[in-house]
């Protein structure tokens, strides 16, 4: 009888340290921790929200693409923000940020219109 409880908590005592053992592993050591389980959710996430943010991208520029291919208005206002276009009998002007010290460029030279 007294065997046997020396054997029970002999027993008891070996599972427990298995357990904490085991605990410890899936916490600290081996390949697959917990600490690198949370990791790569962050990371999971992480992409997710990249993903999200470059389909909405995506739609934009492809709503913008879909404009210029049925929207006269949109190309002209490319063709005049991008590239300077001006209707006959309009002016052009552009306003350019200066540096800190840099001197304003010198105007070109006007043409000679009668």
């Amino acid at each position: 009888m007294m065997a046997e409880a020396a054997n029970r908590r002999i027993t008891r005592a070996i599972a427990f340290v298995a357990l904490v053992g085991a605990g410890y592993y899936w916490m600290v050591g081996g390949e697959y921790t917990r600490a690198g389980l949370a990791r790569l959710e962050q990371q999971i996430e992480s992409q997710r929200a990249e993903i999200t943010a470059r389909e909405v991208e995506l739609a934009s520029i492809q709503a913008w693409a879909d404009s210029l291919g049925s929207s006269p208005w949109a190309i002209e206002r490319v063709a005049r923000e991008r590239y300077g276009f001006v209707r006959p009998g309009e002016i052009l002007v552009r306003f350019v940020e200066l540096d800190d010290g840099e001197a304003p460029p010198s105007p070109p030279p006007r043409a000679n219109v009668p």
